[in-house]
């Protein structure tokens, strides 16, 4: 289920019911943690997939990029590749686990599947929550028929289920970015952020100035171009503090920091804690 690779990455699979193709399974949390025989659930860990959690009874909390929600009845949980997460208690619901490519493909499903900030958790009402938790289950009674019409059926209940969950809004307000400059500097940031740190080369790239950026990206986030690309930087840092053995020095390496000390000076700054310190109090929370 959970295995350790050669950078010391912990990586989660699953088990795609019809087999190598469809990449889609629909699992209950027991069954889940069933798989999970020394516990590695309860440690920081990096999926490669879509993980949609419905909790139906019970109460627990799921850490997601190192904030911890609240998960009771009627919770439904987004969370996205290269998130990193940590299960809680186990409780009554089912996980819904795929790749980007097997929804059905459509304009709707694709902003959906799009990268967000943060996590998307919502705590429904019980009849859209209801409606979520049939189209679920009938993903799993598709499982049951393997061939082609029955992987194509799946593939459109995996929209409708994504849909159903995109109608009950978003997790947090919706950014004040009518020219959608704020959306292409994140998506930039998102993709260069290791291999430039300086706001004036996403400028340079995007075709604005540095103002105009850092004026886009405050109406739309409360933060400047500087501290985005910071807080992105600094994320991603935790993240493989988190899941990964690396030395602190190889993840400063990796995110663009020509020397160990710059690394450390930074993420202090920004986190008010060294490396070392991030990484301890992860050891002791676990």
């Amino acid at each position: 289920m959970v295995e350790i690779g050669r950078d010391g990455v912990r990586r989660i699979g699953f088990h795609a019911p019809s087999g190598p193709g469809l990449e889609l399974e629909v699992v209950s949390r027991g069954e889940l943690c069933g798989r999970d025989e020394e516990g590695q659930l309860r440690e920081p860990h990096r999926t490669e997939f879509h993980q949609i959690m419905l909790v139906d009874r019970g109460s627990t909390h799921h850490e997601i990029d190192f904030v911890e929600y609240r998960c009771a009845e009627h919770t439904v949980v987004w969370v996205r590749p290269g998130q990193v997460q940590r299960f809680g208690p186990t409780v009554e619901g089912e996980l819904v686990l795929f790749t980007p490519v097997v929804p059905a493909p459509s304009a709707e499903v694709a902003a959906l599947l799009g990268d967000r900030p943060g996590a998307s958790v919502w705590h429904a009402d019980p009849a859209p929550y209801a409606r979520i938790r049939d189209t679920a289950r009938q993903l799993l009674l598709e499982a049951e028929s393997p061939g082609a019409a029955a992987d194509e059926a799946r593939r459109h209940l995996l929209s409708v289920l994504l849909l159903r969950i995109g109608r009950l809004g978003p997790a947090e307000p919706a950014p004040a970015d009518p020219d959608g400059i704020a959306a292409r500097f994140a998506e930039a940031v998102e993709r260069d952020f290791a291999s430039t740190h300086r706001v004036a080369d996403y400028a340079d790239r995007l075709g604005y100035s540095v103002r105009t950026l850092t004026r886009a990206s405050a109406a739309a986030t409360g933060r400047s171009a500087r501290e985005l690309v910071d807080a992105r930087i600094a994320l991603e840092a935790k993240r493989l503090l988190a899941y990964t053995d690396l030395p602190a020095s190889a993840v400063g390496r990796r995110l663009g920091f020509s020397e160990p000390t710059n690394f450390g000076k930074f993420f202090l700054r920004r986190t008010g804690i060294t490396p070392a310190a991030f990484r301890r109090g992860l050891a002791r929370a676990g």
